[in-house]
């Protein structure tokens, strides 16, 4: 295998792991963020709960029903989940955009000030 090659396939199997990377990292954000009320964290922890404890809407020994209920209640809580946090990682990059807008106007009319007294 050339190292171009290689170089290409490196480059593949990277890409996804830094996708996922930084969805950790958004995710840390949106946990950690005061902001965020509470409820909305607590389905992350009840699905993961209704998944481990023994008590469901349907037993875990029947075969087939037992487990899709898990799946199903895994399924919504991590689709809730996931557009949740892109959302909230979409408005903190509206806000730090727009506070950067804001930032640089007031430098400017420092700027300008400053010019006048002069």
């Amino acid at each position: 295998m050339s190292l171009r090659a290689r170089e290409a396939r490196v480059k593949s199997f990277r890409t996804p792991v830094v996708r996922k990377h930084m969805n950790l990292a958004q995710l840390r954000r949106y946990l950690r963020d005061a902001a965020v009320p509470g409820w909305r964290k607590f389905v992350v922890a009840g699905a993961l709960a209704y998944v481990l404890l023994p008590i469901d809407l349907v037993p875990d020994l029947v075969p087939l029903l037992g487990w899709l209920d898990d799946l199903g209640a895994l399924a919504a809580a991590v689709t809730f989940l996931a557009r949740d946090v892109t959302a909230h990682a979409r408005a903190a990059e509206a806000r730090a955009v727009h506070a950067a807008s804001q930032g640089r106007e007031g430098l400017q009319l420092i700027d300008v000030g400053s010019r006048e007294r002069r």
